[in-house]
């Protein structure tokens, strides 16, 4: 690979800076990619800065090479369901393609400024981003020939010589499935009072497919990428110092989302915002030598519970964003040198 990054001052007021890189990969070939940025001086307080770059994300060994098969029970029944690398013999059987890079687009417009105490920075970003890594859903497969799509699965599994095929119950893997668009907005404010530092960030952002994603993604998920995750989320702190003691609290909340329960998407689940508190003290012992301890989600809170996978045991969604392991405790001793 080969990278080249050129910056300048254009005048007093502007900044402007420029990056290229180029990358070639033994597995699919080579990639060039580059950005444009720029910051513009408004005033002695407030900055104005942006940028406009494209990009691109190889697959990983894990996306290229896992095997990966458990036993999972989507009707409440045991089925043998695995994770197989797209061009394994699995895969390409039943229409795998080779990944290749996801590619990206982005854009960023924001200002940066500070009143007195108050530190500010309020971006705007649109990541445009074409054939996305995405495990596909699942395709079931069945020796039953009255199973329509799953035992036609199952013949092609046989025709291609796949050891175990009438033991599999389900197949998915790794594809360039589709494209999507993210658009959102950070706002970051610090302010110094004294010896208490506070700090509040908010991000929102929504993700939209941007393709026709349906040969590779049933209704649910589908659903799922677009409303599964909070379009808001914000973080507040207060930090506080006194002399060798110091005392943290933060507030992490998570804005309401969906889930769909059934392939069909058709029964939605609504969670409601949630709100995790923590605290952590820290004592300087010596010079180099602290001592930390601290509760995360200190008041053992927990997202809504799940309403699509009761038949199987589960409490909660095992893929929630939101934390579902309750409060945690911790201790370390930090010694710098």
């Amino acid at each position: 690979g080969v990278y080249v990054d050129v910056s300048t001052d254009v005048s007093e007021a502007l900044f402007l800076q420029g990056a290229l890189r180029y990358e070639d990969y033994s597995d699919f070939g080579s990639e060039l990619v580059g950005k444009v940025a720029f910051r513009y001086t408004l005033n002695d307080d407030f900055n104005l800065r942006g940028s406009v770059g494209n990009g691109f994300r190889a697959p990983t060994p894990g996306q290229q090479g896992t095997t990966n098969v458990s036993t999972r029970l989507p009707n409440g029944l045991p089925v043998a369901t695995g994770l197989f690398p797209a061009i394994s013999p699995v895969g390409q059987a039943l229409g795998a393609e080779a990944l290749s890079p996801e590619k990206s687009l982005n854009y960023t417009l924001g200002v940066t400024g500070s009143i007195d105490a108050l530190n500010i920075t309020l971006d705007l970003y649109r990541i445009e981003l074409e054939d996305r890594f995405y495990a596909v859903s699942t395709l079931d497969v069945s020796t039953d020939p009255t199973s329509g799509d799953a035992y036609d699965n199952f013949l092609k599994l046989d025709a291609a010589g796949v050891a175990g095929a009438n033991s599999i119950g389900g197949v998915n893997y790794f594809q360039n499935a589709f494209d999507t668009v993210t658009q959102g907005v950070d706002f970051v404010a610090t302010y110094t009072l004294d010896d208490t530092v506070f700090t509040s960030s908010i991000n929102f952002n929504k993700t939209e497919i941007d393709s026709d994603a349906s040969a590779y993604l049933n209704a649910e998920d589908q659903f799922d990428v677009e409303n599964a995750t909070p379009d808001w989320r914000s973080v507040l702190s207060a930090k506080h110092n006194f002399e060798e003691f110091s005392l943290l609290v933060r507030a992490n909340v998570y804005g309401s989302y969906e889930n769909a329960i059934d392939s069909a998407a058709t029964n939605i689940q609504k969670y409601g915002s949630t709100v995790f508190f923590e605290v952590e003290g820290n004592y300087q012992l010596s010079d180099g030598l602290s001592i930390a301890a601290g509760v995360r989600n200190i008041f053992d809170e927990y997202p809504d519970t799940d309403a699509g996978d009761d038949c199987c045991g589960n409490v909660y969604w095992s893929s929630n964003i939101v934390d579902w392991q309750g409060g945690f405790y911790y201790a370390r001793l930090n010694y710098v040198f």
